[in-house]
């Protein structure tokens, strides 16, 4: 179910933006909002962006992108806000909600097992990853004392496999661009509008981008969408 809810950002989070607007400035994003005006809504966050918090300002703007209608742009907004640390069940009910409007083909839908097994390993916040490595640290530890384990060969695998975890985290996992397209963008097989169009990444589609090369980037994922694209055409985060 969709959560058209807004969060404060003038208040107390507790607060609802209809109590809240009751007593605000009538040209606060609180009143803006209540009163439908979409619009202004979105042009007031985007003015005091600086003063507010990263994770509620994407929250709330992707919430009123949402109800203008502009899914691929609320996507973008929800998926940075829960990429900003801003995750609860406002953020992921909404953004359930705008990708069964877009209905694309993405890395979050897609059937291929490494598109699957990337999207699970993104989801996983890296605070998991550093407790499973400590984790295969401490059971290491009570192996060596127990002398269960003597070669010195197997305890370098040994500690090399506990550092996995935390080194795909940090050094791979922290490093992916994602991005999100704003409007149907041609996927071509070069860098270049010379190359022949191989396809198309659809308005809303969240894609994982590697190389970039003369303001394009390839497409890694989904595997679907292996392509050049360009950069003005998505929201990086």
């Amino acid at each position: 179910m969709k959560n058209t809810s807004t969060v404060p950002v003038t208040k107390s989070p507790q607060a609802t933006a209809h109590e809240q607007s009751e007593t605000a400035d009538p040209n606060s994003f609180e009143a803006l909002y209540v009163k439908k005006d979409y619009k202004g809504a979105a042009n007031y966050l985007l003015r005091n962006k600086q003063s507010l918090n990263s994770g509620i300002f994407h929250y709330n703007l992707g919430t009123v992108y949402s109800k203008m209608g502009d899914y691929p742009a609320a996507r973008f907004h929800f998926e940075k806000a829960i990429k900003e640390g801003y995750i609860n069940s406002s953020s992921l009910n909404n953004l359930a909600y705008v990708k069964t409007q877009l209905q694309v083909d993405d890395l979050t839908t897609s059937s291929m097992l490494t598109d699957e097994a990337m999207n699970a390993a993104l989801a996983i916040p890296s605070s998991a990853y550093l407790s499973l490595t400590l984790v295969l640290l401490l059971s290491g530890i009570l192996l060596v004392k127990a002398k269960k384990i003597k070669n010195k060969i197997t305890m370098v695998l040994g500690f090399l496999i506990v550092l996995t975890p935390i080194l795909f985290s940090q050094l791979y996992l922290e490093k992916v661009n994602y991005a999100v397209a704003f409007k149907d963008i041609p996927l071509y097989e070069g860098p270049s509008k010379i190359f022949s169009e191989k396809g198309k990444v659809r308005a809303g589609s969240k894609i994982i981008l590697g190389e970039f090369k003369d303001g394009w980037f390839y497409v890694n994922f989904p595997i679907s969408l292996a392509g050049w694209i360009n950069k003005d055409q998505i929201g990086l985060y």
